[in-house]
């Protein structure tokens, strides 16, 4: 027997029994155990590859939202600035009426100063017959509150005039921003500030509305105070009339009825 034969023949006497020794530790329960993780992992990497997917799709529609319109400066408005009022001021009348227009300073004074003052009784109150005096003071009342509100209004508009150019500032930044190529200028969070800030604008423009809204208010109900005290007033006179009109027909029946018994042709 040669050399290499019996080397073969070593070697397959060590295999054997190793294999035979593999044979018999084999257990099913291991097998099984093997077999679930094998699927567990299937499963995850199919979760990852859905995960890969999704994260990939998500990626390209930022890609997509990110992606620059040209020419946005197409967007943009022509801007139609605030008219402040002029007049001519021949007699120095107006000038304080124009500026409270236009900046809300002074308006008290300069409202007076374009009005015709407004006198009061003084002394010859007190001979004035109660009922008068009521009428008197209510009507008063009417001029004093109509001044009131046209002073509040006065003052309102005219610091929303003087508010104005300020306000135009911060459009025209938040206008030259939104439209602007810059990258910087363009992220999520650059966007969403630029929202938030035109959202304030928009919330303070319409408190200024609000509070001219009030003004205009203030006005109305004043006016509707001197219609009623004129209707009231003529539904007074109406009702002293017919209650006084037989005590009136009557001087008059007595006063004529004693003429012709008096009278005397000449």
């Amino acid at each position: 027997m040669t050399t290499k034969k019996l080397l073969a023949f070593a070697l397959l006497g060590t295999l054997v029994p190793s294999a035979f020794a593999l044979i018999t530790v084999f257990d099913p329960a291991s097998y099984g155990k093997l077999v679930e993780q094998f699927a567990e992992m299937e499963q995850q990497y199919n979760e990852l590859v859905n995960t890969y997917q999704m994260v990939t799709s998500q990626y390209n529609q930022m890609v997509t939202n990110a992606r620059m319109i040209t020419s946005k400066a197409r967007w943009k408005a022509i801007l139609t600035p605030w008219q402040l009022p002029s007049a001519t001021n021949t007699y120095g009348t107006t000038a304080g009426w124009i500026g409270a227009l236009r900046t809300g300073n002074g308006s008290a004074v300069g409202y007076s100063q374009s009005v015709t003052p407004l006198n009061n009784y003084g002394p010859v109150w007190g001979s004035i017959d109660y009922s008068q005096q009521d009428q008197i003071s209510r009507g008063y009342a009417t001029v004093e509150l109509r001044d009131g509100a046209t002073i509040n209004a006065l003052d309102q508009l005219g610091k929303m005039r003087g508010n104005s150019a300020a306000v135009d500032s911060a459009i025209t930044s938040l206008e030259s921003d939104s439209l602007s190529d810059n990258p910087d200028l363009n992220t999520e969070v650059g966007v969403l500030n630029k929202i938030n800030a035109a959202t304030l604008i928009t919330v303070r423009s319409n408190q200024d509305t609000n509070k001219l809204l009030g003004s205009v208010l203030d006005q109305q109900m004043v006016d509707t105070k001197a219609r009623r005290d004129a209707e009231v007033q003529s539904i007074n006179n109406d009702i002293e009339f017919r209650r006084m009109a037989p005590v009136i027909d009557a001087q008059h029946l007595s006063g004529a009825a004693q003429v012709l018994r008096t009278y005397r042709l000449p």
